[in-house]
């Protein structure tokens, strides 16, 4: 398979793979999908691919000038903090290549944005002709935070691009990109990476296989989430979260209110909606007669056995994909606090 870089959405690749050895590769592309899912390794091998000039399967990763744009890649985090430094949107369009630019949002603070004066640089450039190559490559990260007059000014050069020149558009929000920035381009929709993948990559990066079937199963297909979840951070989460299951039982209508605030207020809602889940999931399993061993939490089996031999058991299922309803719910901008006490009224019984 073409872009062995890139894991999961073999689709996708085919395609790709496909439509640039036949030379048909579309001039304006949006790469949609969750965050962590491989969109922006997918476009940025793509572009490498476009430019590469080895003689077999493209990216070959030996030609010069694909060991040129490596290195550059290698580089980034040094450029990124170069253009925060001097709070320049011109150095965060990043030339890792005469003929391949990446352009990222100037981030500074909470507010992150592609400015007009990085888009009108783009501009320029995707209407000149190739330094080096037969085409040119241009990957806007996080395209959903260009400005609206940003945008305004990309319109044309997405509608009549000159033919060796190929923009590639890279967002988890398509929904917020101008209807006529989504019109002019080929969308492609990357979904969540499957389970069974996230946790063999998880291994092949060295850890231990408890280890990485808790961060796939928690990560909601994004590779990105499971390597930077933090297992203790979330360990001291689950086991407040365990307590609120014990201690509902009886609770009166202020206490679950209370703990609604609680839930409301965690750094991560979705992410302790997730890890409610899988614990409701396992009481559910053990309820079921699953063996403890063979659990996602296996490392707090007794007090999951508890809760399973308890009233909880029984409506354990139907509570798990209520949490995950309520997580969903919560990425729609759901009122967190009605959200959380609905869950927990269901949940008390």
């Amino acid at each position: 398979m073409a872009f062995d870089s890139v894991r999961g959405h073999d689709r996708v690749r085919g395609l790709l793979a496909r439509v640039l050895e036949r030379g048909r590769l579309p001039h304006a592309l949006l790469f949609a999908g969750p965050d962590g899912v491989g969109k922006k390794t997918l476009a940025l091998t793509l572009a490498r691919a476009l430019l590469c000039q080895g003689a077999a399967s493209r990216p070959c990763d030996g030609c010069g000038v694909c060991r040129r744009i490596l290195r550059a890649m290698d580089g980034l985090d040094e450029r990124r903090a170069a253009a925060l430094d001097a709070d320049d949107p011109l150095l965060a369009n990043h030339r890792l290549h005469p003929d391949f630019v990446l352009a990222e949002p100037l981030r500074r603070g909470v507010r992150s944005e592609i400015r007009i004066e990085q888009v009108r640089e783009l501009v320029r450039e995707i209407a000149g002709t190739p330094f080096e190559g037969r085409a040119r490559a241009f990957v806007i990260d996080e395209a959903h935070l260009m400005t609206e007059q940003a945008a305004n000014s990309l319109l044309k050069s997405l509608e009549e691009p000159p033919p060796t020149s190929h923009v590639m558009l890279v967002s988890a929000s398509p929904q917020a990109l101008l209807p006529t920035i989504r019109s002019r381009c080929q969308m492609l929709r990357l979904g969540p990476l499957p389970l069974a993948l996230l946790e063999a990559e998880l291994e092949a990066r060295g850890l231990e296989p408890d280890e990485a079937r808790l961060r796939a199963t928690l990560a909601a297909g994004s590779l990105g989430a499971a390597l930077a979840f933090e297992s203790e951070g979330y360990r001291a989460l689950r086991d407040s979260l365990l307590g609120i299951l014990e201690g509902l039982a009886g609770a009166s209508v202020l206490a679950r209110m209370e703990t609604a605030q609680r839930l409301q207020e965690l750094e991560d809602p979705a992410l302790g909606l997730t890890g409610l889940r899988s614990l409701l999931r396992d009481v559910a399993a053990l309820r079921a007669g699953a063996k403890p061993a063979g659990l996602l939490n296996a490392d707090v089996a007794s007090r999951l056995e508890r809760l399973a031999a308890g009233p909880l058991g029984g409506r354990a299922a139907a509570l798990a994909e209520a949490a995950g309803e309520t997580r969903a719910a919560l990425l729609r901008n759901a009122h967190k606090l009605l959200a959380m006490d609905l869950l927990l009224e269901k949940a008390a019984g």
